[in-house]
């Protein structure tokens, strides 16, 4: 399936990217967009996982609007077969991971052990970079 094409003038496929960016900006931090390829095995097949920012090798932040069963599958099919490397999920908003669902994205994230908080949680965020830049 192609990649969804880029639809805003910044480059970023999503209105959080370009938000996140902005505000890592306004830091003075510089994160690379998509850089790097992180490749992965879905039992039986072969990809391949694009972060969205590089902090620096092997330290990542993926922003995420919704955050649907398959992208939360490959999250967890990464750190398992990638335990070198580090990706901070930060996430939209804090929903339920379906409509009926109790376990919310936070809850799922920390039951998986990784490393999740929402764009408004942006102490946790900037932690993050700081600690790797």
């Amino acid at each position: 399936m192609p990649r969804p094409k880029r639809h805003n003038p910044a480059g970023y496929r999503s209105g959080l990217e370009t938000k996140f960016q902005a505000a890592c900006e306004a830091k003075g931090w510089k994160l690379a967009y998509e850089q790097d390829k992180i490749k992965y095995v879905i039992p039986a097949s072969n990809h391949t996982y694009t972060p969205d920012f590089t902090v620096t090798k092997n330290v990542y932040i993926e922003t995420k609007g919704l955050w649907v069963s398959s992208d939360r599958k490959k999250a967890a099919l990464i750190k398992e077969q990638h335990p070198d490397i580090t990706i901070l999920y930060v996430l939209q908003r804090n929903q339920g991971i379906t409509k009926k669902s109790k376990t919310t994205y936070l809850d799922w994230a920390a039951k998986n052990k990784l490393d999740a908080c929402t764009f408004s949680d942006t102490q946790h965020w900037q932690d993050y970079i700081m600690r790797h830049i």
